[in-house]
């Protein structure tokens, strides 16, 4: 059933819409440079070097064109096979630590998160960087609980997390583990000894020739981009990504949904747990143990992200399992209570959220369907009339008002597949009709320009749009009011030359050049503009 969920989630029309600008095309596109060129530890976007990130998702997406042809399903596939394999990570965590039932409610709580969905289905590294964090982490615990042997598995999933984003993949997971078994008391035994250096060798062994040898083909423009994207990223704000304190605040309320509504009853549970928690790790009392170490490690990412000055709302994905695996014991004690009549919230720290919810969901629902065209107007263009808005509203608000009427008649197991199969139904009619639409009106115009250029050379002006890098073929260049040479000496590569720029800046595009060029707008669009530059003879 896991499965099932996770092709219908994860799988469903994966490549039925194009790459989204601006990130996935980035990676798409490095990809089949590196398949084109046969270089495979230099990756390059646009034909120019690119260290923004290592190597190992490169690889993953280039593996999968081999296997199934150039595409946006391909370029997709391992982000959604890495969702598949953190919802089984955490499923079957769950399961040998407590019960099945807890491994599948906290499987299925992750897996219909819409933030966790929607990065399972995007061409970028988040994805595989989560999977390798929750597999190290979850091997972390069974190291201070099982054998201290699974300390060799969690350095391989950190060696390959390194690989995909750089040092955060065993910082993180490390300074969890440490601040865990402090509060246990259990650091000397869990990290003074021999398994810790040997996990730290496998790691550097799978992670550190790629470094080596990318510092030998390019030098100090490697360490340079290198410090660029792991300490610059944190101490100062990178590419204009800047937010304010309280974003991932936002984003967690939102990304988590619909499940963020009971993390309250979920942090009650194990506030009034920690009463007894010298009690509970005498006993081995993984109901217990297990939801101390997922909040240890979600207030962990979540706090670091924070304090770091760049932030994007793909950071911090890797505590979605932790909160899937804090909130599905509390789940759990709704249908395997425990033995402390004391521990457990009463019923309306579910049913009050649950019927919340569908009140926020009413709300939403008629600002989407109503609403539509002035807070998306691009985006509604593809949609407005089609009814799939209109079904995908009632699918949900049919979902959490039965899931809320199932908890207030106590029957917590249905509630939950209810609102999970709610969020499925709402899945297939976003891939069926909403969101290859929206994709459409939101990047048609591109698309029938490029294909307007036929193969002949293309510059972008004032805008970026890596997707026309991609599906283009070929190297196209971005240029800004500040690079006038640069954009000018382009231009006079060739005979003709298109361009597109916003139809804002047509008049400015124009005094840049020199009488030698002559400028024709192919077409003049409401947002976007098409142009034709020759060269005088």
């Amino acid at each position: 059933m896991l499965l099932a969920f996770a092709f219908i989630l994860f799988f469903y029309r994966l490549g039925s819409y194009p790459l989204f600008d601006l990130d996935e095309p980035r990676y798409a596109e490095a990809a089949r440079e590196m398949l084109e060129s046969g270089n495979w530890i230099t990756p390059h976007f646009n034909y120019e070097l690119r260290f923004d990130k290592p190597v190992f998702f490169y690889w993953l997406v280039a593996f999968a064109y081999q296997w199934f042809g150039l595409s946006e399903f391909s370029a997709r596939f391992f982000s959604a096979v890495m969702a598949t394999s953190s919802a089984l990570a955490v499923y079957c965590f769950g399961k040998n630590l407590i019960s099945k039932q807890y491994g599948f409610f906290s499987a299925l709580i992750l897996s219909t998160s819409i933030l966790f969905i929607g990065i399972a289905r995007m061409s970028i590294t988040d994805m595989t960087l989560s999977f390798f964090m929750t597999a190290t982490s979850l091997c972390l615990f069974l190291a201070a609980h099982k054998s201290l042997r699974w300390w060799l598995a969690a350095g391989v999933f950190a060696g390959l997390g390194v690989l995909t984003k750089g040092p955060v993949a065993i910082v993180a997971p490390g300074a969890i583990f440490t601040i865990y078994t402090l509060l246990i008391g259990e650091f000397k035994r869990c990290l003074l000894n021999r398994w810790l250096p040997l996990a730290l060798l496998i790691c550097l062994g799978i992670a550190l020739p790629w470094y080596v040898l990318a510092y030998q083909q390019n030098g100090h423009i490697f360490l340079e981009a290198l410090f660029l994207h792991n300490v610059t990223r944190f101490s100062d704000v990178v590419s204009g990504h800047k937010q304010p304190p309280y974003f991932y605040a936002l984003v967690l309320l939102a990304g988590f949904l619909p499940w963020t509504v009971y993390l309250p009853a979920a942090i009650k549970r194990l506030w009034q747990r920690a009463k007894a928690h010298q009690s509970h790790i005498q006993k081995q009392n993984f109901r217990y143990l297990v939801p101390l170490y997922a909040a240890t490690w979600a207030l962990f990412v979540f706090a670091f992200f924070t304090m770091g000055n760049t932030k994007l709302l793909t950071y911090i994905l890797p505590l979605f399992p932790a909160l899937a695996l804090l909130l599905g014991e509390a789940w759990l004690s709704r249908t395997e209570p425990t033995q402390e009549t004391d521990e457990t919230p009463s019923w309306k720290w579910f049913t009050v959220p649950a019927w919340m919810l569908v009140g926020a969901c009413l709300i939403g629902g008629f600002l989407f369907v109503t609403r539509m065209d002035q807070l998306l107007p691009r985006e509604a263009q593809g949609i407005q009339g089609n009814g799939y808005n209109l079904a995908a509203m009632l699918a949900l608000l049919a979902g959490t008002a039965v899931t809320a009427w199932l908890l207030s008649r106590k029957k917590s197991e249905k509630a939950l597949l209810s609102l999970t199969l709610s969020m499925a139904a709402i899945l297939i009619i976003s891939m069926q009709g909403i969101v290859p639409n929206v994709s459409k009106a939101a990047q048609g115009v591109m698309m029938d320009y490029l294909s307007r250029t036929g193969q002949n050379p293309l510059i972008l002006y004032e805008i970026q749009r890596p997707s026309l890098t991609f599906y283009g073929k070929r190297r196209v260049p971005r240029f800004v009011e500040e690079d006038q040479p640069e954009l000018v000496q382009e231009l006079n590569k060739n005979k003709q030359t298109f361009v597109i720029t916003k139809s804002a800046y047509l008049s400015d595009f124009s005094h840049l050049l020199p009488s030698s060029l002559k400028v024709r707008i192919l077409e003049k669009g409401r947002v976007y503009s098409l142009l034709s530059v020759d060269k005088a003879p």
